[in-house]
């Protein structure tokens, strides 16, 4: 008996939700009609708590008619806008491209400059598969510059999970745009979940900069601003960041913090991948705490 790919990331992302997932939608509010709710995510990344709450089982499924996706990166959303309409031609460029995957042959592929959606969502998957620790950053002419990662034998993708993460996007609006102009049309009892660059733990660990523009505190206060105007709506926000003196003080007078213990699934220092602790920060109050596992409350 086969059995069923269930959709999930397929990108290597820092700071991707792969492990949380399930702690996360185990926070979303008792009281979101799952059956009416539109989902809103507009720091899209690694997609995984999209594709958690997109297997049919699950009592937090929402269909893809329903869910908005966004990020500020263009590749990243022509990759999932690829996934999405074309998964069979994407997976034939892969292929192409994945028949070499030494240093000159990536260097090649970092240097061009792809014209069609489709070409652009495969030499992003591509690098994403072949360079150091699968990160993304650009300069400040937003071209990428990961050197070369090293691997003998990366998997470029997994056909199985691309067929199971284009049905699961069906429907789904992915665009190219901000987190303020994505959330406008988020309504009441609709679910935001925030995934922002995180607040940095010291001053020489910030990573924000996998666009062209960065994501600084400024941002962090204007994002609490719009989650303030998203509270009066009736709109329910769920927000993951780092647990830092600014967090606390920038979301912790409109949100309920919780700390959760996770360890760095990616880092450039071996020595560096510890447990660190984050926070989920909520517009509602989450109703048993003990319920959802690992979260213990701020006071």
């Amino acid at each position: 008996m086969s059995v069923e790919v269930k959709p999930q990331p397929f990108l290597r992302w820092a700071g991707g939700k792969r492990k949380l997932a399930g702690y996360i939608a185990n926070s979303f509010p008792t009281t979101l009609d799952y059956g009416s709710a539109h989902y809103f995510e507009p720091f899209l990344g690694g997609g995984a708590l999209a594709f958690f709450i997109g297997q049919k089982s699950s009592p937090y499924y929402i269909p893809g008619s329903r869910i908005h996706l966004s990020d500020t990166n263009p590749d990243l959303i022509s990759a999932y806008q690829v996934i999405r309409d074309e998964p069979l031609e994407l997976m034939k460029s892969l292929t192409r491209l994945g028949k070499n995957i030494d240093r000159e042959s990536f260097e090649k592929v970092r240097a061009s400059h792809p014209s069609t959606r489709l070409e652009i969502a495969a030499r992003f998957i591509y690098l994403n598969k072949t360079c150091f620790n699968g990160l993304w950053r650009v300069n400040s002419k937003g071209e990428f510059n990961v050197p070369w990662g090293k691997l003998s034998n990366p998997m470029i993708f997994d056909e199985s999970v691309l067929m199971a993460n284009s049905i699961r996007l069906r429907g789904a609006k992915i665009a190219k745009r901000d987190f303020l102009s994505q959330l406008d049309s988020a309504q009441t009892g609709d679910l935001v979940y925030l995934d922002p660059p995180y607040l940095p733990l010291s001053s020489s660990s910030s990573f924000s900069k996998y666009s062209k523009l960065d994501f600084d505190i400024s941002d962090h206060e204007s994002l609490a601003t719009c989650i303030n105007s998203l509270t009066k709506r009736g709109v329910f926000v769920v927000l993951s960041n780092s647990d830092t003196s600014d967090t606390r003080r920038i979301f912790g007078e409109s949100m309920n913090l919780y700390q959760i213990s996770v360890g760095r699934s990616i880092s450039a220092k071996s020595e560096s991948r510890k447990r660190v602790n984050e926070v989920i920060a909520t517009n509602y109050e989450v109703d048993s705490v003990s319920d959802v596992g690992l979260l213990k409350k701020i006071k």
